[in-house]
């Protein structure tokens, strides 16, 4: 009788050793699959780009050649300077959508002001564009308009506006002094002053956003207004700023891009909001506020800048690119949500 209890008692065990090695077995492989879930979202920028690298290095093999890198990143950093500006209003629960048109104003304003000194031209296009950015926060923070509103009325208003400077004609710059044309086609070395421009810039924001208090405060309003108006935080005032710092960088493009190109056009910075908030989006940074930041943005850049690359050497037309640039922002933005929620 006790050896039949003690037998029964000892299979009890077993089994139960057996069940539960099984559900430790699954626990583990649970635990396995969300780690490499959870790898992958986080690096997803990271592995894009990398693709995108074997990609275009297995298309040409001039690919990864310095001088051609240094040209898909040149044409690249105007845009990039644009997304920097987007990310630091994104950042803040907001949207620009006057980036494209501001780009256009400054390039008018350095053509029309040129005859009178580059100098002079250069200064009166970043001021204006200053001026346009804050604009741009006075109508959202005094008027109460929304941001998307506001900027969409900006957008069309400048445009007007330099259509109606212009004659909607080109026009070409004349006589253009040697410091001038260095911005937009100069070297440092083998690398492009644009791109320098660029990572100067890019640092610098990466400064203000990680180590400055007006940085935390971007990041405090982007995440929550009423918290932040309990702490203090003077929400108009960083609003002001963030899109004066869109505007001023706006300028800082537009100059660029006139030197490099020689020619204002009317239609200069047309579509720019887009690209600025598909690179900022695919960066990591998200509509909800508060999430995100310049370091991603410049790895947004730099995907959006090889596919263009690869599409062009594969002779896709432009339409088709518009596709899949749309298709790349709505993947971004799922894998950002799944990510925040499995923060």
């Amino acid at each position: 009788m006790s050896d039949g209890t003690t037998d029964t008692a000892t299979t009890t065990d077993a089994t139960e050793g057996e069940t539960t090695l099984v559900h430790e077995s699954r626990t583990r492989t649970i635990g396995g699959r969300e780690r490499v879930v959870n790898f992958l979202l986080n690096w997803s920028n990271m592995i894009a780009l990398l693709l995108l690298v074997a990609v275009a290095a297995s298309l040409s093999p001039y690919f990864l050649e310095p001088r051609n890198l240094f040209n898909v990143m040149r044409g690249a950093s105007i845009i990039g300077i644009v997304a920097i500006g987007m990310t630091f209003v994104i950042l803040n629960r907001g949207i620009d959508l006057s980036v494209g048109s501001i780009v256009g104003m400054a390039t008018a304003i350095v053509a029309l002001l040129a005859p009178y000194g580059y100098g002079m031209a250069v200064g009166v296009a970043i001021f204006a564009s200053v001026i346009a950015g804050l604009v741009n926060g006075l109508l959202i923070t005094r008027l109460n308009l929304q941001p998307f509103i506001a900027t969409l009325a900006s957008l069309i208003f400048i445009r007007g506006l330099v259509y109606i400077q212009t004659d909607g004609n080109n026009i070409i710059l004349r006589n253009v002094p040697d410091w001038f044309n260095f911005i937009g086609s100069g070297h440092v070395g083998p690398v492009p002053t644009p791109i320098i421009i660029f990572v100067v810039i890019w640092l610098a924001a990466l400064f203000v956003l990680k180590q400055t208090r007006f940085g935390r405060h971007v990041y405090a309003v982007g995440a929550s207004e009423d918290a932040s108006r309990l702490y203090g935080i003077d929400i108009n005032m960083v609003k002001l700023k963030v899109y004066g710092i869109s505007g001023l960088l706006c300028g800082i493009a537009g100059v660029i891009l006139v030197s490099r190109l020689m020619v204002s056009e009317p239609n200069a910075g047309q579509l720019y909001e887009l690209d600025a908030i598909a690179a900022t989006l695919i960066g990591g940074t998200t509509f909800d506020g508060g999430v995100g930041g310049v370091g991603g943005t410049i790895l947004g850049i730099m995907i959006l800048a090889l596919l263009s690359n690869i599409l062009n050497l594969l002779g896709v037309s432009p339409y088709y690119q518009m596709l899949l640039q749309g298709g790349i922002i709505v993947i971004a933005v799922v894998v950002s949500e799944i990510r925040q929620r499995k923060r």
